[in-house]
Parts: structure tokens; sequence; C-alpha cells
């Protein structure tokens, strides 16, 4: 976050101006998420968006109701396993995750909201968008693979 003289709000607003809404779709599912929050995703985590999506794709994913969140949106934590991947018809590599993800370390831990959007044709489309995403750490692979969320 860069902080200017005209203070940081302004500069939160200024981002936000420079930002834009990025729509993909993986086997079958609609997600979007905010091209400047990715940017510092990678940076900060090391974890693309597309990358991230993969999450929603493990049968044994934990999914909970996100308490903490202070946006006054109801946001979604998930831990699960992104190697499914390989079944996926798209190959999406983006981002360094491979320099983090192992054979031991393929657990991420994703922050979601639900929308809905109109679709060119005007349908109403479920779309998931993307807040944040890292790998999972050692407590919550434990939760994972307890399965004691």
């Amino acid at each position: 976050m860069e902080i200017c003289a005209v203070g940081i709000a302004d500069s939160k607003e200024a981002a936000m101006e420079r930002s834009e809404d990025v729509y993909f779709s993986l086997g079958g599912m609609s997600f979007v998420y905010d091209k400047l929050k990715q940017e510092i995703n990678i940076k900060k985590h090391g974890i693309s968006f597309r990358v991230a999506a993969r999450v929603f794709f493990d049968e044994d994913y934990i999914e909970a109701l996100d308490e903490d969140n202070e946006s006054g949106e109801t946001r979604f934590d998930v831990i699960g396993d992104i190697s499914v991947a390989g079944r996926l018809e798209e190959k999406t590599v983006i981002g360094n995750v491979e320099k983090f993800a192992g054979a031991d370390k393929d657990i991420l831990y994703v922050v979601y909201t639900e929308r809905t959007r109109r679709n060119l044709d005007g349908k109403e489309e479920e779309v998931i968008r993307l807040i944040s995403a890292r790998m999972a750490t050692d407590f919550e692979r434990g939760l994972y693979y307890g399965k004691a969320y």
C-alpha cells in the first residue's frame, strides 16, 4: 500500500480505480477476482486465484463461515487440496505456486464470497469471488486431514 501526502484512504481509493474484475471458468464453475488483489496475493503468498480455485474440486474440502470478517458481506473459509487439478481439463499454472507446493504442501486456505452476475444473454449466474489464498498452516492441514473444523 502506498502512503502519500493525502493519506491512506485516498491511496486505497486510487488503487480501487486502477483495479478491475477478472472472470474465468474452471471445471464448469464461474469465478471472479480483483486483478490488483491477485497481484498482491501472489507477491505475499505465491498463490494466484486461478490456482486457488482448484480447492473447490476437492471433494473433501472443509468450509466454514468466516465469523471474523469485518467487511459486512458473508464470507467463507475453505481448506482444500489443489492436487486434484490434474483431473481438470484446463491447466492453470499461474503465479509461483510451484515454489511453495509439494507433495505435502498442496493444501490451501482460501477466503471467498458468493455473488450473482448477469451474463450477456441476461441470465443470472452464480459466481465465486475469490478474496484471499495462501498455503494452509500446519494447524489448518491438521484440521483438513482430521476433518475436525
